[in-house]
């Protein structure tokens, strides 16, 4: 089996992407907040215009991390009773590919597809035909080998590209969905354009994808927060490093996964990296790294426990048939 680590997995990887998250590229050793924080809008513009090469740098450095400690499914998932968070995450995706009009002998696009995991659950449990997309090489090279050591690799291929310009011929695919992968996009009306050329006329798209809540309202049908099917556990739990849901669970087999989250265990981490460094154990970046990744997981869990933010926000579209409008 080959690693989840790539080969050239080093310190390089630290400071392409840090860079993109400092007003002193030389200097990657400290996490710039406010340059995260209170970026400039030309610092936006510029961050939006090199979309694809940030969210490449981001999963060249992220993924092993994702796969090593969350798993292969990159996404959060309401909480089932009696399941563990993997086993949570697989049941929602047969859930989602019910209410995204998947079904069997379909050709499927998975925009953002990262390295299969939902598509190999969909692929699997209804029979269909899925085309992953990605920007990350890493994502396809390791999707690749994933997929074929759980003998679906005749359902399910990964390809890098850009969402946005989706290399695809014109009404080439039955259905399209997306799993936390459009909040990447600088603007997501491009994508859905691209979406809508490459579906058959009355063909499905369904997002599941990051989104504040102040505006939702739960009398209109269309508008899905799959977040309140979390049960008894909140989908935060993970994030928030929540140690007595995760004792909670029936052979802990999440225990490990969110005692890593856990703020004492982040703290000891914290001191223990310092201490590497110091001993020319490690570079300096991978505090930087430790603090980003903390930063953006801390921030998640405090917005789904003030109600403010779901990264769950599912949203089921149609293109139009013949002769709709």
């Amino acid at each position: 089996m080959a690693s989840h680590m790539p080969a050239n997995y080093a310190e390089d990887r630290l400071h392409r992407y840090l860079a993109h998250w400092t007003r002193d590229s030389s200097n990657v050793s400290k996490l710039d907040v406010a340059a995260i924080t209170w970026a400039s809008e030309e610092e936006r513009r510029e961050r939006q215009r090199k979309y694809c090469q940030v969210g490449s740098d981001y999963y060249d450095l992220v993924t092993p991390l994702y796969e090593q400690g969350w798993g292969q499914q990159f996404h959060y998932t309401p909480i089932t009773p009696g399941l563990s968070i993997r086993e949570s995450m697989t049941a929602y995706e047969k859930t989602f590919a019910g209410l995204a009009r998947l079904e069997k002998d379909m050709r499927i696009l998975d925009l953002g597809c990262g390295i299969g995991g939902p598509a190999r659950t969909i692929a699997s449990t209804i029979g269909c035909k899925i085309v992953g997309i990605t920007n990350n090489a890493w994502h396809v090279e390791r999707g690749t080998v994933l997929t074929r050591e759980a003998g679906l690799d005749s359902l399910v291929t990964l390809l890098q590209g850009d969402f946005l310009k989706l290399p695809f011929p014109d009404e080439s695919f039955d259905a399209a969905y997306s799993v936390e992968s459009l909040c990447y996009a600088p603007n997501p009306a491009d994508v859905y354009r691209e979406i809508k050329r490459v579906l058959k006329p009355g063909s499905p798209f369904t997002f599941h994808d990051f989104a504040m809540t102040e505006n939702f309202d739960e009398g209109i049908p269309d508008h899905q927060d799959m977040a309140f099917r979390s049960s008894p556990a909140p989908w935060f739990f993970g994030p928030a490093g929540d140690i007595w849901w995760a004792w909670k669970m029936p052979g802990w087999p999440d225990f490990w996964k969110v005692f890593k989250m856990w703020d004492p265990f982040r703290g000891c981490a914290h001191v223990i990296y310092r201490l590497m460094i110091l001993l020319g154990m490690c570079p300096p970046e991978v505090s930087t790294l430790m603090d980003t990744m903390w930063y953006c997981t801390k921030s998640v869990a405090i917005g789904g426990r003030m109600g403010i933010f779901t990264p769950m926000y599912v949203f089921v579209c149609r293109k139009p048939g013949a002769g709709e409008e």
